[in-house]
């Protein structure tokens, strides 16, 4: 992935009265978007934008993609359905994980949000609401394919395409790929058939979309995209294949400030539980970042500065974790360290946390101020 690299001076002046910082970069989630876009020429490309877009920040990524020319975006709730909703008119919304509450569904109905569903209960319960209130609901399902999460199951389809023909406006029948990041699961192969197989059951319903494409079941192959593709993580640069894309670009670096400098002595104690104690007269630098800000407390790896490598010593508190700089003391106070973005990219550093990039992105708390560039 091509880096991004911010300038540090701006990064001092912009930001005295914060801890730690991410850096979003606009400019490569265009590159990404257009990039994924000329492999879905021959369909639409629509946006998950769940979870704060994957915690980048929903409202300036979400004004960008639609400068591009994005008018479909999904997320997980109601409550961030209606959020989006509001920022630009014409554009289609879709609520992921469907909602039964009476008043819930009225008010995304009325605001234009529309509802994904995903088992006969929701379809039976969204009906019955607008039947009640003399509406018809424009919604999508979700028909399950065998990943077994969400989406109707393959015995009630006749049952849902009776119901929804009569009561419901369906723009959209989708299903969801379970491997897609390995291009060599059997499993692929076995949903796109079964989602073939369904879509054929659509054929009385006018202008209606199919999606079974993710964001990896856009690489995987032409025949995966129907007429919409879903991306969520590589447009914003995270991966969860093994293998790099050639094209996407990273997105994010996450940055936090050195609050303090300090000796210690040989046989000190660095901080909670005294897990670590020095071996020999070290200089250490506390930096303002902890597990309250999405840095993992089973991190044990380093953070970076120019071409410094400094590792993590003691164990990550909630606001604070400590670092040895013996290498490289001209490091100061108020200086930035790096934990993911240029040196280290956020997949590798998901992979020293035992986990993935969405779930590293998601959980960079609030705290943490978000730079756009």
């Amino acid at each position: 992935m091509k880096s991004y690299k911010p300038t540090r001076s701006k990064i001092n002046i912009l930001n005295k009265n914060t801890n730690a910082l991410l850096l979003v970069s606009l400019e490569n989630i265009k590159n990404n978007y257009n990039f994924l876009k000329n492999k879905t020429r021959n369909s639409e490309l629509g946006i998950s934008i769940k979870a704060n877009a994957y915690g980048l920040g929903y409202k300036k990524i979400c004004n960008t993609l639609i400068d591009l020319g994005c008018k479909t975006f999904f997320v997980a709730t109601s409550q961030e359905g209606l959020e989006i909703i509001k920022i630009k008119k014409n554009i289609d919304v879709y609520v992921l994980n469907g909602v039964t509450e009476k008043n819930i569904v009225l008010t995304l109905i009325k605001k234009g949000v529309k509802l994904v569903i995903n088992s006969t209960y929701q379809l039976e319960r969204l009906i019955t609401i607008a039947k009640e209130n003399k509406l018809k609901a424009n919604c999508a399902l979700h028909i399950d394919t065998g990943m077994n999460r969400l989406g109707i199951n393959s015995d009630q389809i006749k049952k849902t395409i009776m119901l929804a023909k009569k009561y419901l406006k369906v723009s959209l029948v989708m299903s969801h790929l379970s491997c897609s990041e390995s291009k060599i699961s059997k499993f692929n192969n076995l949903q796109l058939e079964k989602f073939k197989e369904f879509k054929n059951k659509f054929k009385e319903f006018k202008n209606i979309k199919f999606s079974l494409a993710n964001s990896n079941g856009i690489l995987l192959n032409k025949k995966f995209h129907f007429s919409l593709c879903r991306t969520g993580g590589l447009v914003y640069g995270l991966n969860l294949a093994s293998m790099k894309v050639n094209g996407i670009r990273n997105v994010v670096s996450l940055l936090a400030k050195v609050l303090q400098v300090k000796s210690i002595k040989k046989g000190d104690y660095v901080g909670y539980g005294a897990n670590y104690i020095a071996r020999k007269r070290s200089i250490i630098a506390t930096i303002g970042i902890g597990y309250a800000d999405g840095l993992p407390r089973n991190f044990s790896g380093s953070v970076y500065y120019k071409n410094n490598k400094f590792p993590i010593i003691g164990n990550i508190s909630m606001d604070l974790c400590t670092i040895d700089i013996s290498s490289y003391e001209e490091l100061k106070v108020n200086d930035w360290v790096e934990i993911f973005g240029n040196s280290i990219s956020i997949e590798e550093f998901a992979n020293n946390c035992d986990t993935i990039t969405y779930e590293i992105s998601s959980k960079i708390g609030s705290r943490v101020k978000r730079i756009y560039t």
